[in-house]
């Protein structure tokens, strides 16, 4: 199948009830389709989370007030794609400004999960999860700050990567910067592989592999880690909440007032302290594994009534119960993968560099989806 059809046949496959898509420029798919690069993703039909800038393609971070938003360059993670012969798709739907993990954004609406519409399938990175799901494209692009890539891929029956920490991410809204990372949702294995140009993977069998809560109980995550997450929700957001108050749902506007209504500078440096020593006893204590398999989400997909209801103690419990097991690979800056496995969903972590060995145990777990 040529580029320029395959771009045709994803187009018509978009279905604007699921919520996945903010903006598609049809043409520019096109013309990007009938010029396509040589590279590892020639070809491929990316779908862009609208947290990440694209030049010439509307930009909106999910949020009123960069509605008209149009960014003069790419992300480098962006331009990278393009370079290695992908087409962007679109930009994907999302929590506004990936602060959420409900799938549902108050100013572009829900995003349905494909196999249930009754449900979402989380956040942040809703939109993409989708977009793979509906089998539109086969990799998209998301971000993770606390399991906004790996929730929805596991809500939604599909792959999910959150990169280790490092990557360049300029052109990428911050939300907590100390844990912001970049991510990919893909229909398997294979595609996170060429993505990652990852040649070859590990056997499973020579690597350590230990199942959380069976064969090693790290430590759990410390309260002070939401203390610096928090202080740095306000610091991104802060001062635009209060000028441009119109620019942002209400939610928005009371969660990001609620993470700087307790902010102190010396309790954020003490909160730092205690998570630094943390990192070190868990990393003491997984040190004779070389990967670690966990759970990924607690419970069902939330209903769509559930994702939009307005009131503060609903979204809080769905948050409670979506990110008991994620936050830990965003606070140590460790890579993880979530895949689908028959007895549901799971993921994968280990820390910087290990991303092979992380796809071989996940395709050794789950299978080869």
């Amino acid at each position: 199948m040529s580029a320029r059809h395959a771009a045709v046949v994803a187009l018509n496959r978009i279905d604007p009830e699921l919520g996945a898509f903010i903006t598609v420029d049809p043409d520019a798919v096109l013309r990007a389709a009938s010029d396509v690069r040589d590279g590892r993703l020639r070809g491929r039909l990316v779908a862009v989370k609208d947290l990440v800038d694209t030049v010439g393609l509307r930009t909106t971070y999910g949020t009123a007030r960069y509605v008209d938003h149009h960014p003069e360059r790419d992300a480098p993670v962006v331009a990278e794609l393009r370079a290695a012969g992908a087409i962007v798709l679109g930009k994907t739907n999302l929590n506004e400004l990936a602060f959420g993990v409900s799938g549902h954004n108050p100013h572009f609406g829900a995003m349905l999960n494909p196999h249930d519409r009754g449900t979402t399938v989380g956040g942040s990175s809703g939109g993409s999860a989708v977009a793979v799901a509906a089998g539109v494209c086969t990799l998209a692009l998301g971000t993770d700050t606390s399991g906004s890539v790996r929730i929805p891929a596991a809500l939604a029956g599909v792959w999910g990567l959150k990169c280790a920490h490092g990557l360049d991410l300029t052109g990428v809204y911050p939300l907590a910067p100390s844990y912001d990372s970049l991510g990919y949702l893909a229909a398997n294995r294979a595609e996170l592989q060429r993505v990652l140009a990852i040649d070859t993977l590990p056997d499973p069998r020579q690597l350590r592999v230990g199942v959380v809560g069976t064969d090693v109980e790290p430590p759990p995550l410390p309260d002070e880690h939401w203390t610096v997450f928090n202080a740095e929700v306000w610091a991104v957001h802060g001062t635009a909440v209060v000028e441009h108050p119109q620019g942002y749902s209400a939610e928005f506007r009371r969660r990001v007032q609620a993470a700087g209504a307790h902010v102190d500078d010396a309790a954020e440096r003490r909160a730092r302290q205690v998570e630094a020593a943390w990192r070190a006893e868990y990393a003491a204590a997984v040190a004779g594994f070389d990967v670690l398999v966990d759970r990924v989400v607690e419970g069902p997909a939330p209903s769509v009534q559930t994702a939009s209801d307005e009131d503060p103690r609903v979204q809080a419990e769905l948050r409670q119960r979506l990110l008991r097991h994620t936050p830990v690979a965003n606070a140590l800056g460790w890579p993880a993968v979530a895949f689908p496995t028959a007895l549901g969903p799971r993921q994968v972590l280990g820390p910087p560099g290990s991303e092979a060995a992380l796809l071989a145990v996940a395709s050794d777990v789950g299978g080869r989806h």
